[in-house]
């Protein structure tokens, strides 16, 4: 059944979260059914993230970790964090929407509470993120979204990943993508 706008909550995270997010951001990276990014269609082993990152992220100063909730479960999470480096920019990381809960327009809520987000809390006027140069899916859902190619690209952090060879594809990169926020758009609650 289709969740109805009533029924989500859009809340900052707490630390309470951390394994539920957990939990959700792992499976819903691992249930990807291309081979954009794995060599292999079988993610069983795989996390993209632990607890302790987690942790690390909703810690983080001028950071912000969204968890949706539909009555006790979160269903979606993103976090939005303030860029030193460019003020009128905020920096949107780690989308991801539980497994049974895909297709449901909530991915795209998620984005618009992170562009109100930065605009209400640090006047951002832009919202940038990376995303795997591979991904092609969600490249273009990304794009319907309003968001563009900035034309920068950051390396893939294979060191980060251990024994990756024959886990991962060896041509990934980063692209980044960005869109101008508007300050007139509808808000999101929370």
């Amino acid at each position: 059944t289709m969740a109805t706008p009533s029924t989500l909550t859009f809340r900052v995270a707490t630390p309470a979260d951390a394994a539920e997010l957990t939990a959700l951001i792992n499976t819903s990276f691992r249930n990807d059914p291309t081979t954009d990014v794995f060599l292999s269609a079988d993610r069983t082993g795989i996390d993209v993230v632990d607890e302790k990152a987690i942790l690390a992220l909703l810690a983080r100063p001028e950071t912000a970790v969204l968890a949706v909730t539909d009555g006790p479960t979160i269903v979606a999470h993103g976090f939005v964090r303030k860029q030193p480096e460019s003020p009128s920019a905020a920096w949107f990381g780690l989308l991801a929407v539980a497994v049974d809960r895909q297709r449901e327009g909530i991915g795209a809520r998620v984005v618009r509470w992170a562009e109100a987000y930065a605009r209400r809390e640090w006047g951002a006027a832009r919202l940038e993120f990376d995303v795997v140069n591979t991904r092609a899916a969600l490249i273009r859902w990304y794009e319907r979204q309003g968001y563009a190619r900035t034309g920068e690209t950051r390396a893939f952090p294979y060191d980060h990943h251990g024994a990756w060879e024959g886990v991962l594809r060896g041509d990934l990169a980063f692209v980044v993508f960005g869109r101008e926020l508007g300050a007139e758009e509808g808000e999101e609650g929370g």
